[in-house]
């Protein structure tokens, strides 16, 4: 029998992990909103603010670690009683499309726009709207996701 200090300790860093992940891309969404005002009139200070979220990967990334470490801690100890509910299915579903926008749609957006922005090419205007709309979706998207998540763990239908 798993002592209960071990489940209670994986369960507060799964959710300051979970924390970590999601404010940062909440924190990521507020800065892009306030960049999208300077896309195209002044793109110095656009390209300034870009590096405000810079970091923010690090703590995405230390977020997951927690997540997913702890994760497997506490579905060693309850096994088949959690993964065999569907709730707990569609949730890893959910966590795997967190992922998959985040490393295949945000990351390379934001690379892209700051490098577009560094061109300062009068004709990259369009391009540079495109880009931060586009910004702007996923980032809401990932927010969804992540309220999705939140609702289902904590509501296990």
């Amino acid at each position: 029998m798993t002592p209960p200090i071990f489940l209670n300790l994986c369960l507060v860093l799964h959710i300051t992990g979970f924390t970590m992940m999601a404010g940062s891309v909440l924190a990521d969404f507020s800065i892009y909103r306030r960049l999208n005002k300077y896309l195209i009139a002044d793109k110095q200070k656009a390209v300034t603010i870009l590096e405000g979220p810079a970091k923010l990967p690090v703590f995405i990334g230390v977020g997951a670690v927690l997540l997913i470490l702890t994760g497997v801690g506490m579905v060693s100890i309850f096994r088949e009683s959690v993964t065999s509910m569907l709730w707990f299915r569609v949730k890893m579903i959910l966590v795997l499309l967190v992922v998959l926008n985040g490393i295949v749609l945000a990351r390379p957006g934001a690379i892209r726009l700051r490098a577009t922005l560094l061109q300062n090419s009068v004709q990259d205007n369009r391009r540079i709207e495109g880009l931060g709309k586009n910004l702007r979706n996923i980032y809401i998207l990932q927010l969804v996701l992540f309220l999705s998540i939140f609702i289902l763990s904590v509501f296990r239908p």
